[in-house]
């Protein structure tokens, strides 16, 4: 992702996602320094209601949810398959005398 303003232009990795406090955070750094973003559900409702969602966004969300689900699947497939994937089966309980 990458920030351009008046105070310069820095690229902003997102490192994690979470929840704290009702609020969507996400942290990361922007440029070099660390940073927190915080969305509260009001800012994400005003946010969506100020957005002009063309049918070029709607595709854009649409392809990216498509790979994403696809890259998951494939993922998981791959796992199943991979050489030693498959736990061994415990050993069988000593019968009672």
């Amino acid at each position: 992702m990458r920030i351009k303003s008046r105070a310069g232009n820095f690229n902003m990795t997102i490192e994690d996602v979470g929840v704290e406090d009702g609020e969507l955070v996400m942290t990361g750094k922007m440029g070099v320094w660390s940073a927190k973003t915080m969305l509260s559900v009001d800012e994400l409702r005003a946010m969506l209601g100020t957005m002009k969602v063309s049918a070029k966004v709607v595709d854009f969300a649409a392809l990216f949810a498509f790979r994403y689900l696809a890259g998951l699947v494939e993922e998981d497939r791959r796992r199943r398959l991979a050489p030693g994937a498959q736990a061994a089966a415990p050993a069988p309980a000593p019968k009672p005398h």
